[in-house]
């Protein structure tokens, strides 16, 4: 009773932090607080720190965070007085989940994206209690909503097939949405649904923390499944609109929270808990510190008996590997250059894993000389994803949340649509995650408009957090890789699949862009990647009527960030941009009219066919050139 009464004190603590914002979502409040009550203070193993060996959770529905919030609080992960400060100006507590906050392990908020983080976390775990005995569970909280996105289903088929066992999920199952009955838009057979996917299923009630409890310390057991509990709970939970979709957003004023007090037998003061629930969920904490605490000096004790284990180990968690590149100016594509860069760093850099989304044999990212990952093979460092590209980069960014690890994910630049919410996240994140896209140019593909890319690159470079990298050669590979790991910040490669002329390391090549010529020029032509090679062209064909520098610009984010002096240097002269995108941010360097750029989604074709479509031919270029000069 003791505990029924706590988990009341924090959900009616949640409905008035969501009242003193004057906004918020309630239902789930009242909805899923008993089983998160239950998890924090019997099984998730965790001292608020973002020590390797706690348990880590993910809050999918990332609306229901109130209820969170007020546990954490009740937990003493943050101070009460924080709640205060729930959704407004400066304050830590924001509407959706974010990662500075103790407690919090992924930020979330688009609905599935949390799944796949978490199956990222659970896929670290798995490796890392294979080479390091380092174990833990992923617990993640869903609602009806998440399981309806397609990223989370993507995502939970993958769990399925490697049989993260240590990966359960906690299905908060009300059947209601924002808009109305669940009924209204699925017909889901979920338990059927969740075997077929090879997943443990428990069914259990939602609001009984001893059935909650023998729920999860039951999933907790499965060797070789992952688990879902499906919790059947009831949204806005002993209310007047208990069971409807209006409680979903609802703010319950002062007088229906006392209502609700006065029901629940509770005199806790207002966003307060009283000195019994606070002596409870300190005793509770101090249980499941003492057992967190128990497991992480029986890792000590392991990885200490063993030197080498524990310098690896440490390396691993410090990212402290050291690599060496090869320079290469050969002809090649940029695809192929990368895996070149890629498999020279695996050759030291033992903590990195690649994802593909069933493409690896074309965008060539990928370690040659290491297995797949499996459920039998948990050391394999190319991890299949399917075609799944959403949950690949969301699978990606859960890796890098876990920490331990390095991770690097493909697919055509085109199908970067395909997982632009993963990459937005990993922005707001601000994660140590590499997407790399290949086929960036809109002249490379035969296979139609649909496969061409236009607007991507434009898309990926307006996304804040993100530096987008558009390689012309094997050694602006390899300096954007260092620059990757100096930053540890998200990146996306774009990579060609048509060979290009090699270069040697130029000077200032880490500068997001630089001179490939210094002539005392008339003009400056800035390209990138594969139209690096078209602008050497033009200034040959303008040699004797035009002098013209060629500026390689591998990244507008990296250039943005130089000195006024320098970038004052680059742009001394007359720019022309000759880029396979459409070029927006180019606007702040230069006019439309000196832009070459692609204005539509083209046509099928071969890749002579398709440069004169686009217009990127050098002697067609070189001529417009010399018009503009005239006027």
């Amino acid at each position: 009773m003791l505990d029924k009464m706590v988990s009341r004190e924090l959900k009616i603590l949640a409905l008035e932090t969501i009242n003193n914002a004057g906004s918020g979502h309630s239902g789930s409040v009242l909805s899923c607080g008993d089983i998160l009550y239950t998890l924090y203070t019997r099984h998730l193993l965790s001292n608020g720190t973002k020590s390797m060996n706690r348990d880590r959770f993910v809050l999918s529905n990332g609306h229901a965070c109130a209820g969170l919030y007020s546990i954490l609080a009740g937990l003493q992960y943050f101070d009460i007085e924080e709640l205060k400060l729930f959704r407004k100006y400066n304050g830590r507590l924001t509407g959706h989940p974010e990662i500075d906050v103790p407690g919090i392990d992924a930020a979330t908020g688009p609905l599935g994206q949390g799944v796949a983080n978490a199956v990222g976390m659970a896929i670290a775990e798995s490796i890392m209690s294979q080479r390091f005995n380092l174990n833990h569970h992923t617990y993640c909280m869903v609602g009806d909503g998440c399981l309806q996105e397609g990223v989370a289903m993507e995502a939970l088929s993958i769990a399925g097939l490697y049989k993260l066992n240590k990966f359960i999920l906690l299905y908060d199952k009300n059947d209601v949405t924002l808009d109305g009955k669940l009924s209204d838009s699925s017909s889901d057979n979920m338990v059927r649904k969740f075997i077929a996917m090879n997943f443990n299923v428990i069914e259990c009630n939602g609001h009984n923390i001893r059935m909650i409890d023998e729920a999860i310390a039951r999933a907790k057991q499965s060797k070789d499944k992952p688990s879902v509990i499906i919790f059947h709970t009831i949204i806005g939970k002993d209310t007047d609109i208990a069971g409807s979709n209006k409680s979903h957003g609802k703010v319950y004023s002062a007088q229906e929270i006392d209502k609700l007090r006065k029901y629940y037998k509770i005199n806790s003061p207002v966003m307060g808990l009283s000195e019994q629930a606070k002596e409870r969920l300190l005793s509770l904490r101090a249980k499941i510190t003492q057992k967190f605490e128990e497991r992480v000096q029986n890792f000590n004790n392991f990885i200490k008996n063993d030197e080498k284990i524990e310098k690896l180990y440490l390396k691993f968690i410090n990212n402290d590997f050291k690599f060496k590149i090869r320079s290469n100016k050969k002809d090649m594509s940029t695809r192929e250059a990368n895996n070149i860069v890629l498999n020279d760093i695996a050759k030291t850099q033992e903590n990195l894993l690649v994802l593909s989304a069933d493409l690896s044999s074309s965008t060539k990212v990928k370690i040659n000389d290491s297995n797949n990952y499996s459920a039998k093979n948990r050391l394999g460092k190319n991890i299949a994803v399917g075609i799944r590209e959403h949950a690949m980069g969301a699978i990606a960014n859960g890796i890098a949340l876990h920490g331990g690890f390095v991770v690097t994910c493909s697919t055509f630049l085109t199908f970067s649509n395909y997982m632009m919410p993963a990459i937005r996240m990993a922005g707001i994140m601000n994660l140590p995650v590499l997407f790399a896209f290949s086929h960036s140019s809109v002249y490379e593909t035969p296979d139609g408009v649909t496969h061409i890319p236009v607007e991507q690159l434009d898309q990926l470079r307006i996304i804040p957090n993100m530096t987008v990298v558009r390689p012309c050669c094997l050694n602006e590979c390899a300096a954007a890789y260092e620059t990757f790991f100096k930053r540890k910040r998200p990146m996306c490669l774009s990579l060609s699949r048509g060979d290009l002329p090699g270069y040697p390391i130029y000077e200032n090549m880490d500068k997001g862009a630089y001179l490939m010529t210094n002539n005392k020029a008339e003009i400056n032509i800035m390209a990138s990647g594969s139209e690096v090679s078209i602008a050497m062209q033009v200034k040959d064909i303008l040699k004797g009527k035009l002098i013209a520098n060629v500026i390689s610009v591998p990244s507008l984010e990296i250039f943005d960030e130089q000195t006024k002096a320098y970038k004052n240097k680059i742009l001394n002269k007359p720019i022309f941009v000759i880029e396979s995108s459409t070029c927006v941010k180019y606007l702040k360097y230069t006019t439309e009219d000196k832009i070459f750029n692609v204005c539509d989604f083209g046509v099928s074709g071969d890749e002579i066919n398709l440069k004169k479509h686009f217009g990127y031919d050098a002697n067609i270029i070189a001529e417009k050139i010399l018009k503009i000069i005239k006027k």
